[in-house]
């Protein structure tokens, strides 16, 4: 059903003057006040029912007409406000869009069925990539190089192949702080840097001694011999050996450290000790002092080494006593100072590690096939006359 419109200014000025004459033929049929108040009545009941017919007529409906005097003076002062509401009313019902219905929404109804209460909860993302993940153990186990393996490869969208690429031949590894959550060279900031130092070779010439005695000498110096130094000045005052300079930049001069190819700088690289220069299997002075091994006798790991194998790592490794014969002089047993006992196979008296571990076979020469090598140095320095 449709609101109450209200009546529109025409309508009121038609009521108007329907009901002033209504009026007048009610006063000149009946001239008494008696009878005026019974015909009133009906007049404006008449009114009020020809208002109902123009707004029937219209297809709304009004309740409350009102009545309005242009008369009256204060009609004038409120005719802007009243025509204001007027425009509103004169727009075209069918252009407005009608009200849609409230939806409501009810909870209350949705009962879970028994199906959806025994199904599993959904996997999320997450967890259905952590279940297809391969472990670092079945990494290892799949790749030629397991030392290679790292915790973070197994994330990769392909690890196998990550693991292939470096295991390549000088391919050249990404920089370990590359996962790090701080800045690269952060610890650092604190270390103080220490000053330049010559090389030994450039340190033996005496040449940091004699700047240190020059400089000694002009921090004595007043101010009138540094002036009279900067005006005129003097050669000479470092008196070098030349042969001492030729010698070191020539004959006593030492590579520096460098790093390989594919060696990447990483924090604290220059405090590791440098391992480049030992070999395996070879024991130096101050491990066996370190050991307190004396001379001629077995490393303490020999045992092991007899018992387990030989380092898988270093398949052709020779290890005396148990690949290989012990040094002259050394004796089988499990005395101090001895070898243990030789690891061969108790049924063919065979070593379990290879090699000619009793010293049986006789050492074949070494025979060179074709020309000889000339092993002379063809881009020596001509000895000083």
């Amino acid at each position: 059903m449709a609101p109450a419109a209200k009546p529109t200014k025409n309508q009121l000025r038609r009521a108007k003057k329907k009901a002033q004459k209504q009026q007048k033929t009610t006063t000149d049929s009946t001239p008494d006040p008696a009878t005026e108040v019974t015909t009133e009545t009906p007049a404006k009941v008449k009114v009020e029912e020809s208002i109902k017919a123009e707004n029937r007529r219209d297809g709304d409906a009004i309740t409350d007409p009102l009545i309005v005097d242009e008369d009256n003076p204060l009609y004038d002062m409120y005719k802007e406000i009243l025509e204001k509401f007027e425009e509103g009313d004169k727009e075209d019902p069918s252009t407005k869009e009608p009200d849609k219905p409230e939806v409501y929404y009810d909870d209350d109804d949705d009962i879970p069925d028994e199906e959806e209460e025994n199904a599993a909860p959904k996997m999320s993302k997450k967890k259905r990539k952590e279940m297809t993940q391969l472990s670092v153990a079945e990494l290892k186990a799949l790749v030629n190089k397991p030392e290679l393996v790292e915790w973070t490869d197994t994330s990769a969208p392909d690890p196998k192949l990550l693991v292939h690429l470096k295991s390549y031949r000088n391919v050249v590894p990404v920089p370990t702080h590359w996962s790090l959550k701080r800045e690269y060279l952060s610890s650092k900031r604190g270390i103080e840097k220490p000053p330049f130092a010559l090389p030994k070779f450039i340190l033996e010439t005496g040449i940091a001694e004699m700047r240190d005695a020059t400089l000694e000498k002009q921090d004595q110096q007043t101010l009138k011999q540094k002036q009279r130094e900067r005006v005129q000045g003097k050669t000479g005052k470092l008196d070098i050996d030349y042969q001492k300079l030729y010698e070191a930049f020539f004959r006593f001069q030492t590579k520096p450290e460098l790093t390989r190819y594919g060696e990447v700088y990483y924090e604290g690289k220059e405090f590791e000790t440098n391992l480049r220069h030992l070999r395996p299997g070879e024991l130096s002075d101050e491990l066996k002092e370190a050991l307190n091994m004396p001379p001629g006798a077995p490393p303490p790991w020999l045992i092991n080494q007899q018992r387990y194998g030989p380092p898988p790592s270093y398949p052709a490794l020779k290890v005396p006593g148990v690949n290989a014969p012990p040094p002259p002089g050394a004796s089988w047993g499990f005395a101090p100072g001895q070898w243990g006992k030789p690891p061969v196979d108790e049924a063919t008296n065979r070593p379990l590690y290879g090699g000619d571990i009793f010293g049986v076979l006789q050492q074949q020469p070494n025979t060179q096939q074709g020309e000889p090598v000339e092993k002379d140095l063809w881009g020596e320095l001509q000895p000083p006359e």
